[in-house]
């Protein structure tokens, strides 16, 4: 049967992870080939071969506003191989007042460097905790090899507009609909989750992701440098929110900081019309009420594509990331790493290429994303109860970005000291499947939820099983949640069970005396009647007791997107009920999206095959009496029933 749901009991406690982010998503180029010649040696273009130590030049970066300003740069020397197929040009940053005290900057990496009047390469590369501004460039001749790579024609249709979710799109007509008249098939990238679908987990996949990251964008052993890094500016986010973003996106060298504006959806008054080489450009990964942006820096524009970063994003490939023209507030000087504080002025574009010497920009083209909108009811007096947000449609980035921003919201609308109950339906919508509304649900103990009370709630939970399901790219269409809040705690500890009789006849029910403990209030007992199946009798029977929530239904593993969808909103009893489970001597199995819950004697070696290795997954049968309750429950317990024998 399906691997087991992690315990949804994690609605009741606080939790948080320290998990990480990976890699990029790798689609495939074999399905269709953009056109794209190599640029070799430009005029306006230095050959690495006549950059020598000594020599004297300037760089183009935005230190506030929108327009590029020069610093001055010298050569010390060039390392060569310092990536596969790739050498670095190291220099020095002198006499300018904010380098000097800042020396190397993240969200500089970007920033062109000329000699000689011409573009040797990108400000990339610097030492952790350096005392002096020295930086490593990354040759624009690497650069332009990226820029040539062929793109997959259905990656940008027409050379504009909104880019589809995966480049292996088809006619309708040939896959039976889809969105935008494209259905794609399911692309395994370096970001898909490893695991079954419906049993989705997004502190796994951040662990996963983890291992896949540290060695592809580890700095060079021996070498000592690291990327200047992309800092993820993170606006309109509480001190919760900013500590998980920072446990997530570190490890890949992306340093989230609370230095962002909000917004981003609309462009600003003053804003730029187009990019400029030098010029601020960022990568929103949400924006509206919360914003994450990765900034940096445009090395070299040509025609609608563009060259920044001078390093990979997150190295994933083909990619589908919205982008803008950013502005830059101030250039913060630190000891450990100085970082530019910025924000979107005018979304344009998007990234469509992540790789090691560069990340490519179509600026006619545009990225999916899911608009979001939050709801908070029951906080009189709250300044704010709606939250309206978009965010990138990505395996692991669109779930995480959606608990960070639910729970925000959340944390920030009942921000009080206080009891809280929580119950929220949420309606997840697609293109092709429709709508699927959950239920999630949670209390507080004298406060509101924690980050880790979402990441394992259920719309997290379906939102990664279908974006990272094997058979299909769904697109999302959009997400609408409301929460209900109650400031008291409507939960009960299950304190104690008792059997109120020592033994009955077969098929009867067996009375079990609760006793429950509410928050705050004097314990009670309750009396429950759980059904015996008449074909136990002369057995002593388990009755396992448990909160609806923890209780996994019998239910098919799903073979495809359709058999997913009917999985997602049930895979677990109702949150405020009590289950009552048997089990039984017989096997169940489940093949083919079909259900049997009990077999009779030899079915299962029958239904085995040696022939083939996509046979039936068998699993224990077991009855579940679902007793209704009002509030939640903590705890499990067990009875033994002792069921007399029949008389022959």
């Amino acid at each position: 049967m399906r691997r087991p749901l992690r315990s949804v009991r994690s609605f009741i406690s606080n939790h948080t992870i320290g998990a990480a982010l990976a890699t990029g998503t790798l689609l495939s180029t074999a399905l269709g080939v953009g056109v794209a010649t190599a640029a070799s040696d430009p005029s306006d273009v230095l050959p690495l071969s006549e950059v020598k130590p000594g020599m004297k030049g300037y760089g183009l970066t935005v230190f506030s506003g929108t327009t590029p300003e020069k610093f001055d740069v010298e050569v010390l020397s060039v390392l060569t191989n310092f990536r596969p197929n790739q050498d670095l040009i190291l220099i020095k940053t002198p006499n300018h007042p904010r380098l000097d005290a800042a020396r190397v900057v993240a969200g500089m990496s970007g920033s062109p460097i000329y000699l000689n009047g011409k573009m040797i390469g990108a400000y990339a590369y610097g030492w952790i905790a350096g005392v002096e501004p020295v930086a490593g460039v990354t040759p624009i001749k690497n650069m332009l090899d990226e820029l040539a790579r062929p793109i997959p024609k259905s990656i940008l249709p027409g050379g504009a507009g909104p880019l589809p979710i995966g480049s292996a799109a088809k006619p309708k007509s040939d896959e039976g609909g889809g969105a935008e008249g494209m259905s794609t098939p399911a692309i395994k990238s370096v970001r898909s989750y490893s695991g079954a679908s419906e049993g989705y987990d997004l502190a796994e996949h951040a662990k996963q992701l983890a291992v896949k990251s540290s060695a592809a964008l580890a700095p060079p052993q021996g070498v000592g440098l690291s990327r200047a890094s992309t800092p993820i500016l993170l606006g309109g986010v509480s001190n919760t929110a900013l500590s998980i973003a920072n446990n997530l996106l570190q490890p890949m060298g992306l340093d989230p900081v609370q230095a962002g504006g909000g917004g981003g959806s609309k462009p600003a008054a003053d804003a730029p019309t187009k990019y400029v080489d030098g010029g601020a450009i960022g990568v929103q990964l949400i924006r509206g009420d919360m914003s994450a942006m990765g900034l940096g820096t445009v090395t070299r524009v040509s025609g609608d594509k563009l060259l920044a970063f001078g390093h990979p994003m997150l190295n994933g490939g083909i990619e589908s990331f919205p982008t803008a023209i950013a502005k830059v507030h101030w250039i913060l000087a630190s000891f450990q790493r100085s970082f530019k504080i910025g924000e979107a002025v005018r979304p344009m574009g998007a990234l469509v290429n992540d790789r090691q010497a560069a990340i490519v920009v179509d600026s006619t083209a545009s990225a999916p994303s899911i608009p979001m909108t939050f709801k908070i009811e029951g906080v009189d007096g709250a300044p704010k109860t709606t939250w309206n947000m978009d965010v990138t449609h990505d395996k692991f980035m669109s779930p995480m970005f959606v608990a960070m921003a639910f729970s925000n919201a959340v944390e920030t609308t009942t921000s009080e000291r206080r009891d809280m109950t929580w119950r929220a339906t949420s309606k997840l919508k697609t293109a092709k499947y429709g709508t699927i509304t959950f239920e999630d649900f949670g209390a507080g103990d004298g406060g509101p939820p924690e980050m880790g009370d979402f990441i394992r709630g259920r719309l997290v939970r379906a939102l990664g099983s279908l974006l990272n399901n094997p058979w299909e790219e769904v697109k999302i269409d959009g997400i609408e949640s409301t929460m209900s809040v109650k400031f008291e705690r409507e939960v009960s500890l299950l304190k104690s069970v008792k059997l109120l009789d020592a033994e009955i006849d077969a098929g009867e029910s067996a009375r079990v005396e609760l006793t429950l403990h509410p928050h705050q209030g004097k314990p009670y007992t309750k009396v429950i009647s759980i059904p015996i199946p008449a074909e136990l009798d002369g057995r002593d029977v388990d009755v396992d007791i448990s909160p609806g929530y923890e209780v996994e239904k019998p239910q098919p593993s799903p073979n495809s997107v359709a058999q997913l969808v009917a999985v997602l909103p049930n895979q677990t009893y109702d949150g405020e009920s009590i289950v009552c489970v048997i089990r039984l001597r017989e096997s169940g199995a489940t093949f083919g999206g079909k259900l049997a819950s009990r077999l009779p004697a030899g079915a299962v070696d029958t239904l085995r095959t040696q022939s083939a290795s996509d046979g039936p997954e068998i699993f224990a049968s077991a009855t579940h009496h679902v007793i209704p309750n009002k509030g939640f429950i903590v705890g499990r317990d067990f009875v033994r029933v002792k069921i007399r024998p029949k008389l022959k």
